[in-house]
């Protein structure tokens, strides 16, 4: 198995990567982004190359991006050249203070764990948002798994081994399972297909606020 920061800095080598977003923000401008400040904390969770980055950009915002890949961020960096960025490995926590974060992206990031680890990495979001901040998200549908080619079932039963990692793979119930009621309010989901680097990609798109803010044990 490789690790994920392996995997990325690997997937990242590809000369013909740039930021090209493809405007499911749209929906969340008016409501959501559109008021937010360069006061508040803008964290664009597993940025990779700058797609929402780019987005939140051109629109007068200034996220930090974050992502495991030093290459990722440095390709970031060579087209957004003034975006704060943060190289971090979000299974060793999130290096943001409670209840700071104002509008959190994690866009087809948080799906390559275990469950334990999954739960503690939303555990994580959960304590860095403000109580009216919003986590946008983006997840691998079960409807996913016949696109990844061979995949490996290991002894759970949405994680598969694909491509030499882990991935997760979410249905409504999973998502429902992971993200509590008791602890987040829905404010949007839809599964939908997507065109991701020239590939047909079947995803969850979820929009939630934290409610509950529980203490980390």
């Amino acid at each position: 198995m490789k690790s994920l920061e392996q995997f990325w800095n690997e997937s990242y080598q590809r000369p013909d990567l740039k930021p090209t977003f493809d405007n499911w923000l749209d929906k969340y401008w008016q409501a959501h982004l559109s008021t937010v400040s360069n006061e508040d904390l803008i964290v664009d969770l597993g940025c990779g190359v700058g797609n929402n980055t780019k987005y939140l950009v051109e629109r007068g915002l200034s996220p930090i991006a974050c992502d495991i890949s030093e290459v990722a961020i440095r390709t970031l960096k060579s087209f957004l050249p003034d975006v704060q960025t943060l190289c971090l490995d979000m299974t060793e926590g999130l290096p943001f203070p409670k209840q700071s974060v104002q509008v959190l992206i994690a866009d087809l990031s948080i799906h390559y764990f275990d469950e334990a680890t999954t739960h503690e990495v939303i555990r994580d979001l959960h304590q860095v948002l403000k109580p009216d901040g919003i986590l946008l998200s983006r997840l691998n549908s079960t409807n996913e798994i016949g696109n990844k080619g061979k995949v490996m079932q290991t002894t759970e039963r949405f994680l598969m081994e694909s491509e030499g990692i882990y991935r997760r793979f979410f249905d409504r119930e999973e998502i429902e399972r992971f993200f509590n009621s008791e602890k987040w309010t829905y404010l949007h989901t839809d599964e939908y297909e997507m065109d991701r680097y020239a590939n047909k990609k079947m995803l969850w798109e979820i929009a939630l606020k934290p409610h509950g803010q529980v203490e980390k044990s």
